[in-house]
């Protein structure tokens, strides 16, 4: 009998206990594009945020309650973005927000942040404006234009010993802002270039690509997101102009979308692109691990990075939230600014000196990536290659 009843009282102990555990969560916000022309970027985030919540969940929640992500879809439209973080400061009731990948959505929900005095981690928006602001609440865990342009972009253009650059940018926040800091840094370097502005969501570069042509560059700096990035070096190839002048993705995930080969065919070798990721190239243990995990749960090696950005971000936002031992915004924030968090892509730390992007900014190392014969190589930083940059002969 005694046997019995402690067997009773333990059962009841767990039953209940797992009852609480299911009651119990705590909701952390992510704004992004579902629809519209980036919502492949969507897919990756669902990617990433479901290992966020198997890792996290499995490692004992938040606050010893399970984690819940509520997604809001920005559709890549500022005004819809604006709407969604509304709704999780006011209908769900979020400790913090993380995610997007457009600036022009970041620039109108940092706003918000700042109204409604809720913690937004950035993680895929890249204007150096999202964090120059200088806002308190707002963060960003990812890449920012100037850190892109004078790191990594520039000196790849210098020291691969490219001569004539063109610059085609989308008419959006990010590609204004990383067309202005790519044309500082190369007058610095005396390199000589020509910009050139097009519709963000334009699928005909014909009129464009030839006025290129006779300019004779030697590098393409796309800074097209989107599959109108697909349209332009599909339409470059078909009239000469490359794969003679290389074109760098400056984004980087439109180069790795399932549709990418499909919509440019054989004109996608030789081309580069921006990314943070390699199959080759883990500088954390937690790279390792997410890598594994994403192969055991999709039976695939991941492509897009912004499913480990996503990550990231989760990542750091339960950190916070479990080191403050409290959802409350200004304990939130104060947890934040003493991160020290190993993620995929490096240890966190947050700028604190206020004054420029670098403020409340954790850049993550990039890499150039070039397709060869449809295997992705790191070219650049020279330190991370697996192989040489291929020209055309």
């Amino acid at each position: 009998m005694k046997k019995f009843l402690s067997l009773f009282v333990f059962l009841m102990v767990l039953t209940i206990g797992s009852s609480c555990w299911a009651q119990g969560t705590v909701k952390i916000g992510v704004v992004g594009p579902r629809t519209g022309p980036a919502a492949a970027t969507g897919q990756a985030f669902e990617e990433g945020i479901a290992l966020a919540i198997d890792h996290i969940n499995a490692a004992g929640g938040v606050l010893g309650k399970k984690l819940e992500i509520v997604f809001e879809d920005t559709g890549g439209v500022p005004e819809k973005a604006a709407a969604a973080f509304e709704r999780l400061a006011t209908k769900e009731k979020v400790p913090v927000v993380v995610g997007e990948s457009h600036s022009s959505s970041a620039l109108a929900e940092i706003e918000l942040a700042n109204r409604y005095k809720l913690p937004l981690i950035i993680c895929e928006a890249w204007h150096d404006d999202i964090t120059a602001k200088g806002y308190k609440w707002v963060f960003r865990a990812g890449p920012a234009n100037s850190g892109v342009v004078d790191f990594y972009i520039a000196p790849f253009v210098k020291d691969m010993g490219f001569k004539k650059v063109a610059i085609v940018r989308e008419n959006s926040d990010w590609g204004a802002g990383i067309a202005e800091r790519t044309e500082f840094d190369l007058k610095k370097m005396n390199i000589p270039f020509t910009t050139l502005k097009i519709e963000r969501d334009s699928k005909d570069f014909y009129t464009e690509l030839t006025k290129l042509k006779a300019e004779k560059p030697d590098i393409i700096l796309a800074y097209i997101y989107g599959t109108g990035l697909h349209f332009f070096i599909a339409q470059a190839n078909e009239i000469g102009l490359s794969p003679r002048a290389l074109v760098l993705d400056g984004a980087g995930p439109p180069s790795l979308w399932d549709s990418f080969w499909k919509n440019v065919g054989k004109a996608g070798d030789l081309e580069l692109f921006m990314s943070s990721m390699h199959e080759k190239v883990h500088l954390t243990n937690t790279s390792r691990k997410f890598w594994d995990a994403y192969n055991k749960k999709y039976g695939k090696n991941p492509t897009d990075y912004k499913s480990r950005s996503i990550y990231n971000v989760i990542l750091i936002a339960a950190d916070a939230i479990n080191r403050a031992k409290s959802t409350d915004a200004e304990k939130v924030v104060a947890a934040l600014e003493k991160s020290n968090l190993e993620v995929t892509t490096g240890v966190v730390k947050f700028g604190l000196k206020s004054g420029s992007y670098e403020y409340h900014q954790w850049m993550p190392p990039m890499l150039v990536v070039q397709w060869q014969d449809k295997n992705q190589v790191v070219v650049y930083p020279k330190k991370a290659a697996t192989g040489p940059l291929k020209k055309a002969k």
